[in-house]
């Protein structure tokens, strides 16, 4: 079974694409957020983030 590809999108406190990992789920004013963690071990910023903002 192949492994699936880990998600980059853009990092707002390393202003690059980064990979990350979704760490929760929350749903503000109706709509659902992913919770993101940068898997850059200097940075680990988590923010919340639409799931269609994903690059890959």
């Amino acid at each position: 079974m192949p492994r699936p590809q880990p998600l980059t999108t853009y990092c707002p406190a390393c202003r690059r694409i980064r990979g990350v990992r979704i760490v929760g789920h929350t749903e503000i004013s109706g709509i659902p957020l992913d919770l993101a963690r940068c898997a850059d071990t200097s940075c680990e910023l988590i923010w919340a983030m639409r799931p269609a903002t994903r690059t890959t």
